[in-house]
């Protein structure tokens, strides 16, 4: 019997996986053929068995080892939705009722400044090596990691790029652009930063990759110096922050907030809320 003979005659093993509350499916990657021509008719099978069921959203994640599988599941309506290095995603919606309700991926960026204060009451700045404005002196920072928190985005940013250790205090503000990068929004948060007493005396080390100039600067000086703000994000930043160093403004402080789930048989999860904490005394 022929190879062909042999897949057309094999059993279909209809694909399962993990139901949500919305009635999607995220398919069990496990389960999936290892040939197209045994893929094809397993996933016909399985989008007729899924609207059966009424299931919305399928998710498929195909292992970065069996790519060759996703013409087919193209060719079955389904669309990329994101891929990483070891598999990409693929997404159907079967309810032709309803428009499609699936999120998009990666739909805003993460980027994070530190506004450090040392003992001297100056701000340490820096100059990027590759920069679309002249002479510009900004805040040290960059983009989270996925799964990073601000607070240890911000302290390893500044470290790898200054090569100072310093200690997120809390937010100061933040911008959003709708379309950045990929068409996508960008947050950026600008955070205040201190120094531990036996930290004030580091010494600059900065990323000669990324960076022309590393420096301190007095910070009353550089909120007075219109002509140091190019981008007058910063001028805001300094501004707001010798407020908060000299008591009429707050910052947002980090708390982590259980959140308890109506199913019993789920677990709780913590979230970060950033609030004003100077509330809690009145």
């Amino acid at each position: 019997m022929s190879d062909v003979q042999n897949e057309n005659s094999a059993e279909v093993v209809l694909l399962t996986g993990t139901g949500d509350i919305y009635s999607g499916v995220t398919v069990d990657r496990k389960l999936l053929a290892k040939t197209p021509a045994l893929f094809e008719r397993q996933l016909e099978k399985s989008i007729e068995a899924w609207r059966q069921q009424k299931r919305r959203g399928i998710w498929l994640s195909i292992p970065h080892d069996q790519t060759e599988l996703i013409p087919t599941a193209q060719k079955l309506g389904f669309v990329l939705h994101h891929a990483k290095a070891d598999y990409v995603m693929l997404t159907h919606w079967l309810d032709e009722s309803d428009p499609n309700q699936l999120p998009s991926y990666a739909m805003s960026t993460i980027g994070v400044g530190g506004l450090i204060v040392n003992k001297k009451r100056e701000v340490l700045l820096i100059q990027e090596r590759f920069a679309y404005v002249k002479d510009y002196f900004k805040l040290p920072g960059g983009c989270l990691n996925m799964g990073e928190a601000i607070e240890d985005g911000v302290e390893r940013e500044v470290f790898e790029e200054t090569g100072i250790r310093a200690h997120f205090r809390g937010i100061l503000s933040f911008t959003y652009k709708t379309e950045f990068r990929f068409g996508h929004g960008d947050a950026y948060f600008i955070c205040l930063m201190y120094l531990n007493e036996d930290e004030e005396e580091q010494k600059i080390n900065f990323d000669p990759l990324e960076i022309a100039v590393c420096q301190w600067t007095p910070l009353d000086e550089w909120a007075k110096s219109l002509e140091n703000h190019p981008v007058p994000i910063t001028l805001h930043a300094a501004r707001t922050a010798i407020n908060v160093l000299e008591g009429r403004e707050t910052l947002l402080e980090s708390d982590l907030i259980e959140v308890k789930s109506r199913d019993k048989n789920k677990p709780s999860w913590f979230t970060t809320m950033y609030r004003n904490k100077s509330n809690d005394k009145k």
